[in-house]
Parts: C-alpha cells; sequence; structure tokens
C-alpha cells in the first residue's frame, strides 16, 4: 500500500518508471511528495505533521464559491457530521461567519477540529494584516485558527506581511501559517530575509497542471511545506472529467467515479486534499476514497494528462515585492 511505508522516493522518477525497474517497490514507499508518512492508513482523521510541529488533517472541506448563510452553514454541519474535521475558508469567500457557526453548532471539541482562513490582497502589510485576523476571529467567533495563510502574493509586502503573520503566531490567535497561490521565488524571498519558513502552501495541483508545476512541488517537499491542492477535481469540468485518462482509470475500480480517482490521486501524490461541495451525498461521497488505491501505471497514465483548464488564477506569476522589512 503506498500509505503504509515511510520516506519519499524522488518524484523525477516516475510511479510506473520506478514499478518496472523495482517490482513491489512502490508499494512499500510513502506518497511522494509527503516529506513525512501520515499519522495512520489514509482516513478523514489521518493528519501530516507540519514542519512546525502541528498536525494537520490530509482531508477537509473547502468552501471556495459556497453562499454564506445557509449554504456554506449546512456544508460544514454535514461535513462534520460525515467525519470531516478539517475547514478551509478565506476572507474573501464572505462565508467565515456560517464556518464559525457551523463549527460551534457542531458539538465537537475544538482541539479535535481544524480551521483555516486566509488574508486577503488588500490586507497585506504589517498592520492591516493583523487586523485582517483578528477580524477573521471575530466574524467566526472562535479564539484560534489552526492555519492562516497569505491568499497570494498578488499586492507584494510579502516580507512584511509574513512579520504580521509570525506576530501572529507569537500572540496565539494562530497555530501554523502558510502560503497560497506561492512560487519558489515568493518563498525564497521569506528564506532569503532570514524568517521561517511557511508550513503549507495552498495551490492548483491536479493532474492537468502536474508536470508544469514539477519543480515547486519537489522546492515544497525539500523544504518540508505541505502542498495543500485545490480544483482537484477539475472544478467539475465534464470535459476533463471524462478524458479518456480519467475514464480508463474509473473503468478499472467499479463502483468508483472520475471525482474520486482525481481525489485519491492527490492522496497518493501526498497533497493534503479539500474537496468543496453543498450537496450532503457529493461530500460523503467526496470522503469515500480510502477503500481503493491506484496502480503506479494509473497514477503515470493521469500524471501524463496535458491541458488547460482555465477555471482558476495563476498568481503564481506575480512580482516579487517585500514590502518594508523591520
Amino acid at each position: 500500500h503506498l500509505w503504509r511505508g515511510g520516506g519519499a522516493f524522488p518524484p523525477m522518477l516516475s510511479l510506473l518508471g520506478l514499478s518496472l525497474l523495482c517490482p513491489g517497490l512502490v508499494a512499500s514507499l510513502g506518497p511522494p511528495f509527503a516529506h513525512a508518512p501520515p499519522s495512520e492508513p489514509a482516513s478523514p482523521t489521518a493528519t501530516f505533521e507540519l514542519r512546525d510541529g502541528h498536525r494537520m488533517p490530509m482531508f477537509g472541506l473547502g468552501v471556495y464559491q459556497s453562499k454564506p448563510g445557509a449554504e456554506t452553514y449546512n456544508a460544514v454541519k454535514w461535513a462534520l457530521e460525515l467525519g470531516y474535521r478539517m475547514i478551509d475558508s478565506a476572507m474573501i469567500y464572505r462565508n467565515e461567519e456560517s464556518v464559525g457557526k457551523a463549527v460551534r453548532d457542531s458539538g465537537i471539541p475544538r482541539e479535535q477540529l481544524f480551521v483555516t482562513t486566509k488574508l486577503w490582497d488588500s490586507d497585506h502589510g504589517y498592520e492591516r494584516a493583523i487586523a485582517a485576523c483578528e477580524k477573521s476571529l471575530k466574524e467566526m467567533q472562535i479564539d484560534y485558527l489552526d492555519l492562516y495563510l497569505i491568499h497570494s502574493p498578488n499586492t507584494g509586502k510579502l516580507v512584511e506581511t509574513w512579520d504580521a503573520l509570525l506576530e501572529l503566531r507569537r500572540r496565539g490567535l494562530v497555530k501554523s501559517i502558510g502560503v497560497s497561490n506561492f512560487a519558489e521565488k515568493h518563498i525564497q524571498a521569506l528564506v532569503s530575509h532570514g524568517r521561517d519558513l511557511p508550513a503549507v502552501n495552498q495551490i492548483e495541483m491536479h493532474p492537468l497542471l502536474y508536470e508544469e508545476r514539477k519543480d515547486l512541488l519537489q522546492y515544497c517537499l525539500e523544504n518540508k511545506i505541505l502542498v495543500q491542492a485545490y480544483g482537484s477535481i477539475f472544478y467539475g469540468d465534464t470535459k476533463w472529467l471524462k478524458d479518456p485518462a480519467v475514464t480508463a482509470v474509473v473503468a478499472a475500480h467499479p463502483g468508483k467515479t472520475a471525482a474520486q480517482v482525481l481525489l485519491r490521486w492527490g492522496l497518493q501524490m501526498g497533497f493534503q486534499i479539500i474537496p468543496k461541495s453543498t450537496k450532503k451525498h457529493r461530500l460523503a461521497e467526496n470522503k469515500e476514497i480510502f477503500d481503493f488505491e491506484l496502480s503506479a501505471s494509473e497514477m503515470d497514465s493521469l500524471s501524463q494528462m496535458k491541458g488547460a483548464l482555465g477555471a482558476y488564477w495563476n498568481p503564481l506569476s506575480a512580482p516579487v515585492d517585500v514590502g518594508h522589512v523591520r
């Protein structure tokens, strides 16, 4: 089983190639982009250890484009009832209040949940970032965040803003801090100014982007930065869900859907995943990915897909601006 061993193998060596060179070896290795194996066999409650020592569930719910109010509240409520323990929100989603209410109403002890939100572009800069985090906590009516991310590098002031997140962590308002949509150059700006590395980099990641972003994945692996993938199921685009590369793998796993196969690909790559749905049956379906496994050849076939999804932004190309460095 790909999850049950320890360590990681070099991602430049394909899963298929490795299996041909060393039959049976792939089964004993951990996921290629996880710097350490999860806490237990893959499940909604299994966790990855972050570079700061905190642990993060490998699977969670994303609420991007979930409408504030009943839609988001119910999605989070149902997800938690189904066994999800990690929720990913953002200030710009305008649904932090609904997320917080569902978390509080769940009856699940706060320490058993992992709540993330993100700093929006308009709040870069030291003082603005501190105030924005405090506002998010007030919206959610919770005492701390498990993870706070800079949503993108688009508006610069990267080191200055990162210093604010370091201060928020020092104050105990957030446990872990990270980034989203950062390329190597943006993370390297933090390193070159002697700052702590982020625990997480949340990026668009699915088979169509794997080859293009392999260097970034390798950089994160080498620096023990957990990659959190969004867009795992191709934004629900039926053109790509019905691509022959996907349907061939689906056909080999009776009872599984294209979405489940793609989510399983992300898990076996070692990414933390946050599929979004507001429908209870889809939330349940997205969770049913821990009872099957993709072969090395199936993983390799999906990883070789090519094409442009065109559904999300790409801040990885933003210039580097460090802002006022203290």
